[in-house]
């Protein structure tokens, strides 16, 4: 049973970490850094991280179509093979050792950490549909994102802007919409893999998931306009980037703590 510094540290952390997805994307990044600095194992840290995410993404999809900003049977094409890619790399994940995914999850950080520090740059256009420029280009892309998303999620929205930028010309606000209806999508079967496999600390997920809420609710109210919010933000994701890298590789145990 969680004690009561873990559970006020998991609601804390969704708060955090739906302030970072609102502002900049990557909460996931925290909220699983989070994780394992207080010792879940990672095959259980990647399947409770998953429920904020499926709540909140179906959230941000929701106000995006109510908003006019997502067509989704457009973005059917962009789904389906992310879909696909996600449930076997969730498969992949909840078969695999937990030390192994830890270590792997470790190295995927330092490229998290390359991501963060230099964050590829947004279209300028901001609200334009754009043109497709190759469909099977297309598709294998989002089959690799899709299988990134279902075997570990952490960054995905790092890969989805890179996925835009090389197979078609959407603006950034269209392409956000689309990214949060594809991990939307594929969240429910990938969280029902997890679930049948028995990787989910419920207690954990759904104090994550209430604070990814409250942080999501706080970001679009009172803080997405104040200056200087999102360096904040990145340097915030940094640190935990580096926590979670130092840790994974056992640095912690040679310094003197």
């Amino acid at each position: 049973m969680e004690n009561l510094f873990e559970m006020t540290a998991y609601v804390l952390a969704g708060v955090v970490a739906g302030l970072v997805n609102t502002l900049a994307g990557g909460g996931s990044i925290f909220t699983l850094s989070l994780l394992f600095f207080l010792g879940m194992p990672a095959h259980i840290a990647n399947g409770t991280n998953r429920l904020g995410i499926l709540v909140q993404n179906i959230s941000g999809s929701y106000t995006f179509q109510k908003s006019g900003l997502l067509d989704i049977q457009a973005s059917m094409h962009y789904v389906v093979p992310s879909l696909i890619g996600a449930l076997v790399g969730a498969s992949v994940a909840t078969d695999i050792e937990a030390d192994l995914l830890e270590m792997v999850v470790g190295g995927l950080m330092i490229f998290m950490l390359v991501g963060v520090l230099f964050e590829p740059k947004q279209k300028k256009n901001m609200v334009g549909v754009g043109r497709n420029k190759n469909h099977w280009l297309q598709s294998l892309f989002f089959l690799g994102v899709g299988f990134y998303g279902g075997f570990v999620q952490a960054g995905i929205g790092i890969l989805i802007i890179v996925a835009f930028s090389f197979t078609s010309s959407i603006g950034m606000i269209r392409s956000n919409a689309i990214k949060m209806l594809i991990i939307a999508i594929y969240s429910l079967p990938v969280f029902c893999i997890f679930i049948y496999k028995g990787q989910v600390a419920w207690l954990a997920a759904i104090l994550l998931a209430v604070g990814q809420l409250i942080g999501t609710w706080v970001a679009g109210k009172y803080v997405a306009k104040r200056p200087g919010v999102n360096k904040l933000v990145k340097w915030v994701l940094v640190v935990m980037i580096l926590a979670t890298i130092f840790k994974t590789f056992g640095v912690f145990a040679i310094l003197p703590i």
